[in-house]
């Protein structure tokens, strides 16, 4: 597609509508415009199609998993939008996302999105904090995470930086009693 229709192609596929149909458009497109589409999406685009789950959260992790062969980037950035303390942890059938994060040194910046939604949640589900959990204890004992970790905990406020270690460090002593994917 020439770059005009890709404009007005990604402005129709950003109109709110079920994650579904984006999902669905985007497989039928030529890889290369999906790609530029979906690497173009700011993050306000998408956290509408990733975080107004609107029971759509199958589908969501559907979509995110079809990033992951069209534009590495971009799947990442739908994960770190993804993981928004307030919405809670997208769950689905599929947990190819979580899967990743816990078999893939993932990028630094979706660490710390991982770090930021442990720090910020309130411990109000604990089934999202145990498969968070899961995410720090393999990234710090399949690649080694620890200084970027404690890195993240310095960059915090000064009164912030002990609960925020001793929360994200008991996480890397428990179990992950998930098997995603």
């Amino acid at each position: 597609m020439k770059e005009k229709e890709l404009e007005l192609k990604k402005k129709e596929l950003m109109q709110p509508a079920f994650t579904e149909e984006l999902h669905h458009e985007l497989m039928n497109m030529n890889p290369n415009d999906a790609r530029k589409i979906v690497e173009s999406m700011s993050n306000e685009e998408i956290y509408s199609k990733v975080n107004i789950r609107r029971f759509q959260e199958d589908y969501i992790a559907d979509y995110i998993e079809f990033l992951w062969d069209i534009s590495k980037p971009a799947y990442w950035k739908h994960v770190i939008v993804s993981l928004d303390p307030q919405v809670g942890v997208l769950w689905g059938d599929n947990m190819q996302h979580f899967k990743k994060m816990c078999n893939t040194k993932i990028p630094l910046e979706v660490l710390d999105a991982v770090l930021n939604f442990a720090v910020q949640n309130k411990d109000s589900d604990k089934q999202d904090l145990e498969a968070i959990g899961c995410v720090i204890k393999a990234q710090i004992d399949k690649f080694g995470r620890i200084e970027d970790i404690k890195s993240y905990i310095s960059k915090l406020p000064i009164d912030d930086q002990k609960s925020a270690k001793e929360k994200i460090f008991e996480y890397a002593k428990k179990e992950c009693n998930y098997i995603f994917g």
